[in-house]
């Protein structure tokens, strides 16, 4: 996080705005730093309310169970902040973009072993994580329903650090959507934006959002941009090594068991493919990334 230091910030500051926006998955998701390459950012970041309607209609409410669309609604219809982060295109195998959109927390593994975060991310179910951003924000983040155009996160968090004297508990809704498509160099082009509603509570959540709301735009404008840099990188490197990347797997303590295989999995089917195609590059419609059901609708997972 200190990647994003601005010039001449005090770190109280830097605090202050790293531990808010560590209420929800923007943190575990959008923080961080990653080296340059050709992803495009296609669109600037915006709060109008046509990007906001457009993103609640693309939510799939009625095929959610009772209790997700209680969740979902209810921070809809209060949120504090609203924000469409810019349209980033990437090149990126889509079987293994989707994966990592799935399991946020290999892409916090790698750069807390690069040394470039202190965050933890770890699953704590099928489709739910626990994350603590290190500078006082604990959240809880859900996959409420994904198919490889589409997810829909939900998040629950708190902030308690110096700056406030009471802590600030919130949460959130993020739209993540996706489409595919082949560049004229037969590489496939990801195209994503993400739209985040975030609901702030306590007496004082009306001047907190007032504050916060540009110091979040921006933030998380350029964080969600570079973090697709790094993901494009990452899949540069698996297509050209992916034993290396496999062996890196195992360098990456906090992942649970189940993960880290997937992870070695994913890494070498997207390797194979790559090097089957060679000197062609992916192709968006390979059979690994083709099925569109997604994983959940009304099925909620036993014991919840």
């Amino acid at each position: 996080m200190s990647s994003f230091r601005k010039p001449g910030e005090s770190v109280r500051r830097r605090t202050f705005r790293e531990g808010l926006l560590g209420l929800c998955l923007v943190i575990a998701w959008l923080s961080g730093a990653a080296p340059t390459c050709s992803a495009q950012q296609l669109t600037a970041g915006t709060s109008s309310k046509s990007a906001k309607d457009e993103a609640i209609t693309a939510i799939p409410l009625q095929n959610m169970t009772q209790a997700a669309q209680a969740k979902i609604t209810a921070v809809l219809n209060d949120y504090s902040i609203y924000r469409r982060l810019p349209l980033t295109q990437i090149e990126c195998d889509s079987e293994y973009y989707t994966f990592l959109c799935r399991y946020p927390e290999v892409i916090v593994e790698i750069w807390r072993l690069m040394g470039v975060t202190e965050m933890k991310c770890q699953r704590t179910g099928p489709f739910e994580l626990h994350t603590e951003d290190g500078v006082g924000g604990i959240n809880d983040v859900e996959l409420i329903y994904g198919n490889n155009r589409l997810h829909v996160f939900y998040g629950t968090g708190s902030y308690e650090g110096p700056v406030l004297r009471k802590p600030v508990n919130g949460q959130c809704v993020l739209v993540l959507r996706t489409s595919a498509s082949d560049s004229p160099s037969g590489s496939v082009l990801q195209t994503s934006s993400l739209d985040i509603f975030l609901k702030i509570e306590n007496a004082t959540a009306g001047l907190v959002a007032k504050t916060l709301n540009p110091i979040v735009g921006r933030t998380a404008d350029q964080n969600f941009v570079e973090t697709m840099k790094f993901v494009q990188r990452l899949n540069e490197t698996t297509e050209r090594n992916g034993p290396g990347v496999q062996g890196m797997a195992y360098r990456l303590e906090g992942l649970a068991p189940e993960v880290r295989q997937a992870f070695i999995d994913v890494a070498g089917r997207v390797f194979d493919r790559a090097q089957a195609a060679a000197p062609l590059s992916v192709r968006a419609d390979a059979p690994a990334a083709a099925d569109s059901t997604p994983i959940r609708y009304t099925v909620t997972p036993g014991g919840r």
